[in-house]
């Protein structure tokens, strides 16, 4: 009778065990302040009350990230929207956009080097310069690209260089590149480091730019549905908490200490000072600007075939997850 109840006490033990078990999702990103919502629902539990664990793995590019999303050792990955990405859904590879990580107004800043402040003072005194972009066909080739096109210019008009963003900080101090493409907090630095700001390359995009997004692989999501609108909900209070915490005060102090957590720039000053990336509050997705990026790229010649919004783009997470949280942004 004691061995029974032995039995039955592990038995119990391990179905509760097994009930409670989060399931882990691993998400690959280009460490910046669009990870806010990430951090938000890791330290504030909202991925835990959702039965999800969430590790954030970083990259320098989203264009590193995208082999590993197909072979399936990433679940998710955020980054700016790239000519991978494009490519990879073209070749019918599992990639799905589905929530919104960031969108203009983002504040990714043209900051120009010390000893050019006389003679750049708009888009087009870029003409001939060395300007740092992350990767080709990334996010920030396109906000260059079209920041060139509203003074006349093109991407043919200046020399690109291709770095991350701490070698492209380096690279303003040290003069090996003219001007840089630069996210938060690293736009602080450089100008930090002796650069000075030019313009927002984020508000020459029309329509309005979809900056950063999640993206899911297809068939891990297929495998696993109730995971995917489970991560949604708490990802969507993530964005509601970091959008609330660019106020001063003690949730701002909150989201400070995770950016110095989970970032490589440890400075409390340079997050004090950085502006706030836009996020939609409601997750929702500018899909008109994917389209246009996927324009902008098949004239560069990085893209052959156009795709659809619908083979793009999953709507169904954030829907799902809005009838549970409702709707708090047009």
């Amino acid at each position: 009778m004691k061995r029974l109840k032995l039995v039955l006490s592990l038995g119990l033990a391990l179905i509760a065990q097994q009930a409670t078990a989060a399931t882990k999702i691993v998400v690959g990103t280009v460490p910046n302040i669009g990870d806010g919502p990430l951090i938000c629902g890791i330290e504030r539990g909202y991925f835990r009350e959702q039965d999800v664990e969430v590790d954030i793995v970083p990259f320098k590019t989203a264009s590193e990230m995208t082999p590993l999303m197909v072979r399936g050792d990433l679940a998710m990955m955020g980054g700016g929207v790239s000519v991978s990405f494009f490519n990879s859904v073209a070749q019918g590879l599992p990639l799905r956009y589905f929530v919104n990580r960031g969108q203009a107004p983002v504040w990714h800043s043209i900051v120009v080097r010390k000893g050019l402040e006389g003679k750049v003072k708009g888009a087009k005194d870029l003409k001939g310069l060395r300007i740092a972009t992350s990767a080709a066909g990334g996010l920030s080739e396109y906000e260059l690209g079209k920041t060139l096109e509203s003074a006349g210019l093109s991407l043919d008009d200046v020399e690109t260089k291709h770095l991350g963003m701490p070698q492209s900080v380096a690279a303003i101090q040290s003069g090996a590149v003219d001007a840089g493409v630069f996210v938060g907090p690293f736009d602080t630095a450089a100008i930090q480091g002796g650069g000075f700001h030019l313009l927002y390359a984020d508000e020459m995009v029309k329509p309005r730019m979809e900056v950063s997004g999640l993206m899911y692989n297809a068939d891990w999501a297929a495998r696993n549905a109730a995971a995917l609108d489970a991560f949604t909900v708490a990802y969507i209070k993530g964005v509601r908490c970091f959008l609330d915490a660019e106020k001063p005060g003690p949730l701002h102090e909150e989201m400070i200490d995770g950016f110095v957590k989970y970032s490589a720039i440890k400075d409390r000053a340079i997050y004090t000072d950085m502006k706030w990336t836009a996020i939609h509050r409601d997750g929702r997705v500018e899909v008109d600007s994917l389209m246009d990026m996927q324009d902008f790229y098949i004239k560069r010649g990085y893209l052959s075939k156009k795709l659809s919004a619908e083979a793009l783009f999953d709507p169904g997470p954030v829907e799902r997850a809005l009838k549970i949280l409702g709707a708090q942004q047009k």
